[in-house]
């Protein structure tokens, strides 16, 4: 693991559990998918436990899965072991020019520092005309955490993401952004499902477990969700109730906002 990036750091500490919790992962990789034709060789940035491209077929004949978590990269060998993978930073690839006909990006450039950089890195290791398909996560998200006094990660406009796309490297042909929501049947289930992919919730909770369960008032942070102010399960207790002021018919609401985009290589 990459013990000086606190990103990598998450996402390995998530990586078992990852599959449990990437709903809205997967309904963002469908409609990426769906987006475009891939095909050739397929750089996967931000890969976590990997992608399915068997829908290709033999369109796409090599898949190199790159991810900051040996964690996450050990899950991949086992569920796609034809796959290459490699553990580095989006910005700083170990790689050739132009050796990729695509590239696939589901919900990871939200965390890179540097977008200007990580897209002339892209542009680098892509042949000319190649595809890339990308969703990032963007400002507006997560409103129900503001509601319920919880700060969370702050996360780009669609106008400082484009920004970063420099006009001579890049044609972008689409800019979409729209949100999703999910759905959950209580609090805890819907704070650890931010906890469960990696994601940081900067909070004003302790441990959850400890919160819904330990009277004794006295908590350790297990979740990797940050402390503030909740000091004992009352307070818990009215969390929970202010949280269950906002059910909709199919449960406690989660919103992201999501940017998808289609680029390709000038």
């Amino acid at each position: 693991m990459n013990s000086s990036n606190p990103v990598a750091v998450k996402f390995s500490q998530a990586a078992t559990t990852y599959k449990q919790h990437d709903v809205l992962q997967r309904i963002t990789a469908e409609k990426l998918l769906s987006k475009a034709a891939l095909k050739g060789s397929l750089i996967d940035i931000g890969c976590g436990p990997g992608t399915d491209f068997t829908a290709y077929g033999q369109d796409i004949t090599k898949v190199t899965a790159v991810d900051l978590s040996e964690q996450m990269l050990a899950v991949v060998n086992q569920s796609f072991p034809s796959y290459l993978t490699m553990c580095a930073d989006a910005a700083n690839l170990p790689l050739s020019q132009q050796q990729f006909d695509g590239l696939y990006s589901n919900l990871v450039l939200q965390w890179c520092g540097d977008l200007t950089a990580v897209f002339n890195e892209f542009h680098r290791v892509l042949k000319p005309k190649a595809t890339c398909l990308i969703s990032i996560v963007t400002s507006g998200s997560l409103p129900e955490l503001e509601t319920l006094g919880l700060g969370h990660n702050a996360f780009r406009t669609v106008e400082q993401i484009t920004a970063a796309i420099d006009s001579q490297y890049w044609q972008v042909d689409s800019v979409n952004e729209c949100s999703e929501s999910l759905y959950f049947n209580d609090l805890r289930t819907m704070l650890y499902s931010i906890k469960g992919v990696g994601a940081s919730v900067k909070s004003h909770q302790e441990n959850l477990h400890s919160c819904s369960s330990d009277k004794s008032g006295s908590h350790t942070n297990r979740t990797g969700l940050e402390k503030v102010s909740l000091r004992g399960r009352k307070d818990w207790l009215a969390l929970k109730q202010h949280a269950e002021t906002m059910r909709q018919v199919e449960g406690i609401p989660l919103t992201y906002q999501i940017t998808y985009l289609q680029l390709t290589k000038i």
